[in-house]
């Protein structure tokens, strides 16, 4: 026998892979669940606009798939239709090719497509629009050593994957004093590709590598002393690959975009900002800037900020909280495009040749961290029992920093000695990840911020390092300092509704008939607001609604729900989800962005989770399948409580689906309440249980007296059938062409037709008969996972009566 010494690396790695689809196989047989649309890749996922190309999807749950759409009116698809023949008297829709069409006026840059299906509106995927004299290749052949390296074209764009412990080899020629620019784009069109780019020359010396310039994109510069061809090894940085491990890389003289600075401006104003690059039109080496060893050039422009701050409307590939910083997107001429956001108050240039800079108040200082290890002081006057309020940007704005704040209170001895009285500090603001662990999308940032009420009038000083401890030119950072400024933002999420805490899957809200579906809905507070928010849904199909979600106080999450009455009918398309408040007695309306993840992991990949904006909040209804079980409370009312006593809401089960074993229930989205929230089981033959919540303050629950608003949650497991209505249709199809079997081979016997016509026919009834068979153990009942909600759930929490 042999030893682990003497097994082949392959063999390890061949094991290590099995041992990785039996995981995967447990995790998603373990947990499997009713089924909603998973759209996984689109190819090709390109097209230059004016262009026409046909492209065929691939994912889960995409059965009957009749619909491709795009976030863009311009980009337009028809399915791939089958032929008719003499059995098949009508077109079918072919279900995974389309035609796409992309009107020559669609702006270059990336879009969202979705597919529709039985099982509603699937999850997005990315769809690049080229501009129309964009050079597009494809990958082609066998390039996966330096001496079969494929030969590309300067100002190319090339399509490809990355194979499974492989290697992409390209190689092309450059003239001196060319300024090359090759970015490979995977991570920000949803590849899983974790990219790297090592680049060598004619002589086969590497000359520059790179990954995670922009996320997890690697990006890079070549500056040929003389007309030299380069060569480009793109891989995988743990050799993973596959068709889920696609790529964009553009090799290029182009104009480029690194930043621009200041990084921000006031809603309306214009001013004059200094773009930094590379390749650019009318640009000099008049400023000393480098970036990586490479001198970048420089152009001052004047630009018009529109006068209403808002997230920009475009494809974010970000994280949520990048994705709905505020900001307008910015090209200087065929550039990349970079983000300018919007300040809050007055813009400061940081003087960096001053240890510390006395600014005026309010104030958004565009700052920088020149150099590793450096610290930025900033002094300013403050008057006695005023609320200020200090927050950064960095992480929100892609920046690669991690900043932390202290705010000191100085003071002057008579001797004229200062001293330093520590007000308070910041790291991170409090993670929106639940503590219970069952949610996986990230909805957090490291940016800091502080709030504190000035002691006496005086000077103050802000403190602000970089965590990451490096520096550089585009080290940048906004930091405010104000009075409070109350605003809001929102984000609505959905994913997986059984998650372990290992596990998370993107996914798009589906409602079955009499389901109830929720959304969990974000709302950062900025500057301390604590005023009412009153969410809601918009654009909702009929036969579908959703009760209003108050968030009050401090209350900065909370849940949604959707909800289908028995008359819905299948629908796909998109929903508004809006904000209210009031803001200095004015109305104040946010639209909430949409946040999803964008692959499913398991706990041996959970450190690679990402997730990102969509560009729209999407929707499906079922109107063929119902909700197992309907679960709600006894009285639909609004429940009253005194703080420090338990709280008993009776529970009731209707429908008519099938159930096995429990139905276990909680509290979902009690805001508050951290972990281990209180359970109910109603038995497989009960229709009834009680629910009891004690709203007495622990270090669990924090509950004070309030409004709160909450949903129960249900999870059991259900007899499905996945699709009935296809295997039904399967199973006429079978019939129907028996029928015209035996009418062939009738007339065949009456020599009315040819033998060869009776053998087509047979054909195709055992075509049709493999479908049949196909779908109907598909839809075979299966013991299946489900989770279920009730509608809002509204508690007012009381203070305890006086005691006597």
């Amino acid at each position: 026998m042999k030893t682990i010494k003497q097994i082949q690396p392959r063999a390890i790695y061949l094991l290590m892979m099995l041992l990785i689809v039996l995981i995967v196989s447990y995790q998603q047989t373990a947990f499997a669940q009713l089924p909603t649309a998973d759209l996984r890749r689109i190819q090709p996922f390109a097209a230059p606009a004016g262009k026409t190309v046909e492209l065929k999807i691939s994912g889960s749950n995409l059965d009957n798939a009749s619909e491709l759409r795009f976030t863009h009116p311009g980009i337009t698809a028809k399915p791939v239709m089958l032929p008719t023949d003499e059995f098949h008297l009508q077109p079918r829709i072919q279900g995974s090719q389309f035609t796409v069409t992309v009107s020559p006026d669609v702006p270059p840059g990336i879009y969202e497509a979705r597919a529709v299906s039985y099982f509603g509106l699937s999850t997005a995927r990315p769809f690049v629009v080229a501009a129309s004299d964009s050079r597009e290749v494809p990958e082609t052949g066998n390039h996966a050593t330096r001496e079969t390296a494929m030969t590309v074209e300067l100002n190319s764009v090339i399509t490809g994957d990355v194979p499974a412990r492989g290697i992409d080899w390209y190689q092309f020629n450059a003239k001196a004093g060319q300024r090359v620019l090759v970015e490979l784009i995977a991570e920000r069109i949803d590849s899983r590709l974790d990219g790297q780019i090592v680049a060598y020359n004619s002589q086969g010396r590497e000359i520059a590598r790179n990954r995670d310039w922009y996320g997890r994109d690697p990006f890079l510069e070549i500056q040929p002393k003389q007309d030299e061809t380069f060569f480009l090894a793109i891989s995988d940085i743990l050799y993973r690959g596959g068709s889920e491990h696609f790529y964009r890389l553009s090799v290029s003289n182009k104009p480029h975009i690194d930043f621009v600075f200041p990084p921000a401006g006031e809603p309306g104003s214009r001013n004059t900002y200094t773009i930094y690059g590379r390749n650019l039109p009318g640009g000099s080496f008049g400023k000393t800037v480098y970036r990586n060893g490479q001198k970048l050039e420089s152009v001052e422009v004047e630009i018009q900020l529109p006068d209403v701050p808002t997230p920009p409307g475009s494809f974010q590939p970000g994280t949520p909280r990048q994705g709905s910083l505020n900001g307008f997107d910015y090209q200087l001429e065929n550039s990349n495009t970079v983000k300018i956001g919007f300040a809050t108050a007055p813009v400061t240039l940081e003087k960096p040749e001053l240890d510390q800079q006395t600014v005026s108040i309010p104030t958004e200082i565009a700052g920088r961290f020149d150099e590793p290890n450096d610290e930025d002081v900033f002094h300013f006057q403050a008057k006695k029992g005023k609320t200020y309020c200090i927050e950064v940007i960095a992480d929100r704005m892609t920046s690669k920093v991690d900043p932390y704040l202290e705010i000191h209170q100085i003071t002057r001895s008579k001797t004229g000695e200062k001293t330093f009285k520590k007000i308070t500090e910041n790291d991170d603001p409090p993670s929106f990840f639940s503590v219970h662990r069952k949610n996986a999308i990230n909805l957090d940032t490291n940016d800091a911020s502080a709030t504190f009420v000035a002691e006496q009038d005086g000077e103050y000083a802000v403190t602000i390092i970089n965590q990451f401890g490096s520096g550089g030119s585009a080290d940048l950072y906004r930091l405010a300092i104000r009075e409070p400024k109350h605003d809001f933002q929102l984000i609505a999420t959905t994913e997986r509704t059984l998650p372990t805490g290992r596990t998370g899957y993107s996914v798009t809200p589906l409602l079955r008939r009499g389901a109830n579906w929720g959304v969990r809905i974000v709302a950062p507070r900025q500057d301390g607001f604590t005023g009412d928010i009153v969410i809601t849904a918009e654009n909702l199909p009929q036969g579908v609604s959703a009760k209003p979600l108050t968030l009050s106080g401090k209350t900065d999450h909370g849940i949604l729900v959707l909800s289908a009455d028995e008359t819905a009918k299948s629908w796909a398309g998109e929903i508004r989800i809006v904000g209210k408040a009031q803001i200095n007695n004015q109305p104040v309306v946010r639209e909430a962005k949409f946040a999803s993840l964008i692959w499913g992991h398991i706990f041996a990949d959970a450190i690679r989770v990402r997730s990102r904006l969509t560009m729209r909040m999407p929707l499906g209804v079922n109107g063929q399948e119902s909700v197992p079980v309907i679960l709600s409370p006894v009285e639909d009312k609004e429940w009253t409580v005194e703080l420090n006593q338990k709280l008993e809401i009776p529970i009731k089960l209707t429908g008519s689906g099938s159930r096995t074993g429990n139905l276990t229930i909680e509290p979902h989205e009690l805001f508050s309440m951290l972990r281990s929230p209180p359970t109910v089981n109603i038995g497989e033959k009960e229709t009834e249980g009680t629910l009891v919540i004690n709203f007495k303050p622990t270090g669990n629950f924090k509950v004070e007296p309030g409004r709160y608003q909450f949903a129960l949650l249900g999870v059991g497991v259900t007899q499905y059938q996945h699709n009935r209505p296809a295997s039904l249709a399967a199973a006429a199809e079978v019939k129907r062409i028996e029928k015209l079997v035996k009418q062939i081979k009738t007339e065949v016997e009456q020599k009315k037709a040819k033998p060869d016509q009776l053998s087509r026919a047979e054909q195709a009834l055992a075509k049709a008969t493999a479908t049949a068979k196909s779908t109907e153990k598909k839809a075979a009942p299966t013991n299946t996972k489900f989770a279920v909600w009730s509608k809002l759930i509204t508690v007012n929490v009381t203070k305890p009566a006086d005691k006597k």
